[in-house]
């Protein structure tokens, strides 16, 4: 008997809903067409593209002509800091966390190869950042200032509004990666003092390999693709009509309900969170537990090999992980544990749950009754 898949790892990717993969058949069957096309088919294509701008721009709460499609979350997260970097002589600089997502590591890696000075700054043990560090941190070197909105592995909320004021008041722009935060949060962003946003779709139930980037100001953003004019010439290349059309339909259906989607994945997740607690000794949630996205749990299993765990719970139908699927296969412990002042020990004991609005109650109680057995059996 094939065993039931329970999969709790939706801060990895979400699955496309049915909804959403009947409109990207229909743009890869009937309703096909290169958006470039000087016809009737190329014009029907622009339509979707040109309305899935929109139905995103109702969720984050932009004016559409203010996004520009990508490929991902991590190119959206590049093209800011490239745009930021790219004309920059001596003295430029960039303030950012010791938090991020790893394309933002990367990506400073890369810069600083590149004379580019970058500053993190500190989080405290919920894994908050303190806004008067950026205060002192700021100077006149300053190009930009990049805050993870929703911390991708604990689900900690960052003050985004008070460190975009600070930012706004010293002159310097402010981006977010919101791949985490976008359809978890409300959002009115055109209202908010943040100058770059990066989404990604495949975290709301769109198809992968689709993204976006807010800029308030489409001055500052530079391509760093060189081709054709698709996307105003700031994403040349031919567009993915079918991860577009995904993409527009998911955030449709996410901004019509968001307040009740919210509200569910908030009670499965508090569900979860209480019964692991109760149940299973040696536990504690990482993360500030009052300013965290609606769907994400991190859990610390003192005295439990966390990445025997997270095997022994697949073996057992049950997806989940440790860090973000962009460093799961790296052997060190989360940076982002680590940074919020954990052991070693203790990040390799934490393990990832995160949920979707396809998750049910009963699949909760399910997993809490298989992590009990195993966690009693890895500890002895």
């Amino acid at each position: 008997m094939k065993q039931k898949e329970i999969y709790f790892d939706n801060n990895a990717t979400t699955r496309p809903l049915p909804e959403v993969r009947e409109e990207v058949l229909k743009v890869m069957g009937p309703e096909f067409g290169n958006p470039s096309s000087a016809h009737s088919t190329g014009a029907r294509a622009r339509k979707h593209i040109s309305h899935a701008r929109d139905q995103l721009a109702e969720l984050i709460g932009s004016d559409s002509s203010k996004i520009t499609f990508t490929g991902s979350g991590t190119e959206s997260n590049n093209m800011a800091f490239y745009s930021r970097t790219r004309d920059k002589q001596n003295g430029c600089e960039i303030i950012t966390t010791t938090v991020e997502h790893s394309s933002i590591q990367k990506m400073c890696n890369f810069l600083k190869l590149n004379d580019v000075s970058i500053k993190k700054l500190r989080v405290d043990s919920e894994g908050l950042v303190n806004p008067d560090d950026l205060k002192e941190a700021l100077n006149g070197s300053t190009s930009l200032v990049s805050v993870q909105w929703v911390n991708n592995e604990t689900g900690v909320i960052q003050p985004i509004t008070e460190i975009g004021e600070i930012c706004r008041a010293s002159g310097v722009p402010l981006h977010t990666d919101a791949a985490q935060a976008t359809g978890k949060l409300e959002m009115n962003i055109q209202e908010m003092p943040v100058d770059f946003l990066s989404i990604t779709g495949h975290k709301f139930h769109s198809p992968q390999g689709v993204g976006a980037i807010y800029c308030k100001d489409k001055f500052l953003l530079a391509p760093m693709l060189f081709g054709g004019f698709q996307e105003e010439g700031f994403h040349p290349g031919t567009e993915n009509v079918p991860g577009i059309t995904g993409m527009g339909k998911a955030a449709e259906m996410r901004k019509s309900d968001l307040q009740n989607l919210i509200a569910r994945m908030k009670d499965l997740r508090d569900r979860f969170e209480a019964m692991v607690l109760d149940f299973i000794p040696g536990t504690s949630v990482n993360g500030y537990r009052n300013k965290r996205v609606c769907n994400t749990s991190n859990i610390l299993f003192r005295g439990v090999d966390g990445r025997r765990l997270v095997k022994e719970l697949d073996q057992n139908g049950v997806r989940c992980s440790q860090s973000s699927a962009c460093t799961n296969y790296e052997s060190a412990p989360s940076y982002v544990l680590m940074a919020m002042g954990l052991s070693e020990e203790e990040a390799y004991s934490s393990i990832r749950f995160s949920f979707s609005v396809e998750n049910t109650y009963e699949e909760i109680d399910s997993v809490i009754e298989i992590i009990r057995k195993l966690t009693d059996d890895l500890r002895k």
